[in-house]
């Protein structure tokens, strides 16, 4: 049954952004009927991209992050784009709306959808829903097209367009999930509204035209695109049908709601010592997941993360102290570390083992691996951030670098040596001795 609503709007939009999905699907943990009376959650968001969006370092489950594009350009994103500029959105997915987009060409990509149920307009009642637009200037012909929530479109849980399907530009196309009592609706499958999975649009010649990481928390009542067909997918309002609207209540709208701590420029008055994590200046920051962003803190400590490199995974920390540190259960790691960070559940950190001391002046060498002393999450190419911390008294954070692309491929260093050189990359090697 193909129980679709075409609408059509005034055609402001000529250009197109393709989400590029990372990570892999994961098994519903809705039914494709969903009741659409149930609200949105009230509790904090638990889901979301498995990278930490904000932080400028693509990881698994972004498309993006700040500046870091994966090296795309528009026409990577499409080949119907011939130049513009793409950037990434604060949800860490692709905005083309800076994209040209060549002419007399259709653009159709997945606009909304919702994880809940539909909850007003012409769909209300229903289950999950998912709302394709056409945002270029001719019509699609959709004949054979496949939509699912499995990357490899099993016949069980893919949609596939019936002969004749066409969507015209400025049209939107509303699929509802199948109820399995009724047997009514379009999907075979439902989106699933606790964890992260990926939903994926192909032509008929099976080509991957769309695809996005639904983050099962934002998408309770609207996931979706602003701009309409163009832009990052956001935490939006209801308008199935119809053109798209940011969300009232929702992290990245500035203003800061239900459980988040920050939103935006708005911190809550929170500084970089308000933490109370042992930073005691810098400038404090808010992620896109509405969490604090502390990555130009600093600290006063005289012990610090002197030189790094991501070739071999070294780590030199160096004592700029005049008196022997004690570094015996100390923990140094890769994972993000704030209010929420559990050492319980960090599978790839360095507890310095009972004993370990670093004199006054001197340096220590952690290398990789996995034995006493040694750190076994390496160091990423594309970027990285490695932080220092003691869990004696509470958490204290001693020092940490966040590094980009490239930079600590030969040499990450302080210049000069200790905690007063500023990060520069390209160092010369000097591992174990003075920068």
């Amino acid at each position: 049954m193909f129980t679709s609503v075409i609408a059509r709007r005034p055609l402001t939009l000529l250009a197109f952004s393709l989400l590029l999905a990372c990570g892999s699907p994961s098994g519903d943990t809705d039914s494709a009927g969903t009741d659409a009376a149930t609200s949105a959650s009230t509790d904090p968001p638990t889901t979301g991209p498995a990278g930490d969006c904000g932080n400028d370092l693509l990881e698994d489950g972004e498309a993006c992050d700040g500046a870091e594009l994966g090296g795309l350009q528009c026409a990577d994103v499409n080949p119907a784009f011939t130049g513009g500029t793409l950037v990434c959105g604060a949800s860490c997915t692709l905005d083309a709306s800076g994209c040209v987009l060549a002419p007399d060409s259709a653009l159709v990509t997945l606009n909304e959808l919702t994880s809940k149920g539909v909850l007003a307009g012409p769909f209300a009642g229903t289950g999950d829903a998912i709302e394709l637009h056409n945002g270029g200037t001719k019509a699609a012909d959709l004949s054979g097209w496949k939509l699912s929530d499995d990357e490899t479109f099993p016949a069980e849980k893919t949609y596939v367009f019936p002969a004749g399907a066409t969507l015209g530009p400025g049209e939107f196309k509303v699929l509802i999930a199948m109820d399995e009592l009724t047997m009514v609706g379009d999907l075979p499958f439902g989106i699933n509204d606790k964890n992260v999975e990926v939903v994926t649009l192909a032509d008929a010649d099976g080509n991957a035209v769309d695809s996005v990481n639904v983050d099962g928390y934002k998408a309770a009542v609207s996931f979706c695109r602003l701009p309409d067909a163009i832009g990052a997918w956001e935490q939006c309002e209801q308008t199935f049908g119809a053109g798209n609207q940011l969300a009232a209540t929702a992290c990245g709208n500035g203003k800061i709601e239900d459980a988040e701590i920050c939103d935006g420029d708005d911190l809550a008055g929170q500084t970089c010592a308000g933490l109370a994590i042992g930073y005691d200046a810098g400038t404090l920051a808010c992620t896109g997941k509405c969490r604090y962003e502390a990555r130009q803190c600093t600290t006063a400590s005289k012990l610090v993360i002197n030189e790094l490199e991501s070739t071999g995974d070294d780590i030199e920390i160096f004592n700029g102290s005049d008196a022997t540190v004690d570094l015996s259960g100390w923990i140094l790691t890769d994972e993000r570390v704030d209010d929420l960070y559990d050492a319980a559940i960090d599978e790839a950190e360095l507890v310095f083992p009972p004993g370990t001391t670093l004199g006054a002046n001197e340096f220590l060498v952690v290398q990789l691996g996995m034995g006493p002393g040694q750190h076994p999450f390496g160091l990423g190419a594309a970027g990285d951030s490695i932080t220092l911390f003691n869990t004696k008294s509470g958490l204290t954070i001693i020092d940490q670098v966040t590094y980009g692309p490239d930079e600590a491929a030969v040499s990450f260093c302080r210049k000069p040596t200790g905690p007063g050189g500023a990060w520069t990359p390209d160092c010369v090697p000097t591992i174990g001795g003075p920068n």
